[in-house]
């Protein structure tokens, strides 16, 4: 048992991480320290390296994190089932394992990349500043296990500028950590020089926050054409055929629990409905599955209206979702949102030509703006040139009303639509330091070559 030095008395958010990144050498005995004091199968400390490959041209910069317990946790605020929350006394950010889902939200949300999913517990495991020791005067294991002294653990003062991170995430969430030591500008010594330069590779993310996600392409594309449905039937005056509309909502709801770690925990997904705009969605999912599958099957027109705006609203908070986790231009202003799909959907369905036509430049514009000025590889740049010939040719047949607009048009239009939501979930980014790390290493070498 690694029993660390005495503290007393930390008052929350008053002490954290401190790191000194001239002293690091990248050794990971803070790692090994971690998983040998609390008996992790993850591991929850990284030790980030700028320029992991020695490039000769750049600096080598290490960087030992976990989590760091932030005065702002958008994990917490995030967390649909309550398993993440504030430890009473130290301030600690910690998972309860009895109640997470295994959702990934959190992954997601964090820019630290400091959550990490257990593939053996199917569960959330992350820093939790070893709190159960604090009563005991003992210090984080990482911390103690330092030999150079370049991660320690006290008093937090204002974080100086560090002008060797600028790859640092900043989602002003007023992490416990300082960072020390001067900027190391100089470039990398190999001794022996190599005979051929390393070429810089991206750092794959150990948080595999890509996964599951065909499961939520395909979760969120049901629901699209569900209330797209409803409103279509509440414009003509009809009905949905109610076999076929209920068994469309309960495959939503079934493919919703395949990305789940935990699916038998899944009822605990709106718990926390006041914080967390997952817990808003599946809430809203649950209410309008309810009320819209009563309203077709015992057609009920004013249920079918009240289920519409329920539709309506699931779909706004289906969009908050990834807005609360990326906030980039690219994906608020997306042309594969669920709420702008709908309205074309519907708009083509009941030949509302002025709407569509509003809509589809709109979805055009982002299509186009997305061709031209993202650095893509050509598979996507193929993708986003066929969604944009789609949505222009089904188009020009709906306005210009010299075409039959047949189902098998309707089929066209519609994959369209799917298309749209691929290159959404393409698109979602959110920060993380793995891909800032990356993309400074790639400007910093460019700037270096020319120069």
């Amino acid at each position: 048992m690694i029993t660390g030095s005495k503290l007393k008395n930390w008052p929350p958010m008053d002490k954290g991480f401190l790191f000194d990144n001239d002293r690091c050498v990248d050794c990971k005995a803070c790692i090994a320290a971690c998983i040998l004091e609390n008996g992790w199968t993850v591991k929850p400390r990284t030790v980030f390296t700028f320029n992991n490959e020695r490039l000769t041209y750049l600096p080598v910069i290490n960087l030992s994190m976990a989590c760091n317990h932030c005065e702002i946790p958008v994990c917490l605020d995030g967390c649909p089932s309550g398993a993440i929350y504030r430890h009473p006394g130290t301030g600690a950010i910690v998972v309860d394992e009895a109640k997470c889902l295994g959702c990934k939200y959190c992954i997601w949300n964090c820019p630290y990349d400091a959550p990490k999913f257990d593939e053996n517990k199917r569960v959330i495991g992350k820093c939790h500043l070893c709190y159960n020791g604090f009563s005991e005067g003992r210090i984080p294991a990482c911390t103690s296990a330092c030999p150079t002294g370049a991660l320690s653990f006290g008093k937090l003062n204002d974080i100086p500028s560090i002008k060797s991170f600028p790859w640092l995430p900043d989602k002003k969430l007023k992490p416990s950590l300082m960072l020390t030591g001067h900027a190391q500008d100089k470039a990398t010594t190999v001794v022996p020089a190599d005979k051929f330069e390393p070429e810089l590779k991206k750092t794959t993310a150990t948080n595999n926050n890509r996964k599951g996600i065909w499961v939520l392409v395909l979760f969120t594309y049901l629901i699209t054409l569900s209330v797209s449905a409803v409103l279509k039937s509440l414009i003509d005056g009809t009905f949905p055929q109610p076999g076929l509309f209920c068994l469309s909502i309960i495959i939503a709801g079934l493919v919703s629990l395949l990305h789940l770690g935990r699916k038998i925990r899944a009822w605990r997904a709106p718990v926390n409905i006041r914080r967390s705009p997952l817990s808003r969605e599946i809430a809203a999912f649950i209410l309008y599955s309810v009320l819209s599958c009563v309203a077709v099957i015992l057609r009920m027109p004013g249920l079918l209206l009240v289920s519409s705006a329920a539709g309506l609203i699931l779909l706004i908070f289906i969009d908050a979702v990834y807005y609360f986790a990326d906030r980039s231009r690219k994906i608020i202003f997306h042309s594969g949102q669920t709420f702008l799909s709908a309205l074309i959907i519907i708009s083509f369905l009941t030949n509302n030509v002025l709407p569509f036509l509003f809509i589809a430049l709109l979805k055009l514009a982002s299509s186009f703006f997305s061709m031209t000025s993202l650095q893509e590889t050509m598979k996507n740049f193929s993708l986003r040139f066929m969604r944009f010939a789609i949505l222009l040719i089904t188009g020009v047949m709906l306005i210009s009303g010299r075409y039959e607009i047949n189902n098998i048009v309707i089929l066209v239009f519609l994959s369209g639509e799917l298309l749209d939501r691929i290159l959404f979930y393409i698109d979602f980014k959110p920060v993380n330091i793995n891909d800032l790390i990356y993309n400074n290493e790639i400007i910093f070498s460019n700037e270096k070559k020319r120069n």
